[in-house]
């Protein structure tokens, strides 16, 4: 999994100035009312057509862990 993340080398790299491990984030799955947890890992994965794109793995508050690209969460901290 996930090689060490460039500016511009992955989609949703330009919200590395924005997220950093440590931060307070939130979202929400559709339907649902808002989650939090914080971030553990920033990572970035080659998914399909040979595109990668920027992950952070966040520790939610019930302790389980669930990994979201980047865009799809917002910085609470």
């Amino acid at each position: 999994m996930g090689k060490q993340v460039k500016d511009g080398d992955a989609f949703g790299s330009r919200y590395l100035d924005i997220f950093k491990v440590g931060d307070l984030v939130s979202w929400a799955h559709l339907g649902n009312t808002k989650e939090y947890g914080y971030i553990i890992k920033i990572y970035n994965e080659k998914m399909t057509a040979n595109r990668c794109f920027v992950f952070a793995r966040i520790r939610k508050t019930d302790g389980s862990t669930e990994n979201f690209m980047l865009s799809e969460i917002q910085k609470e901290s």
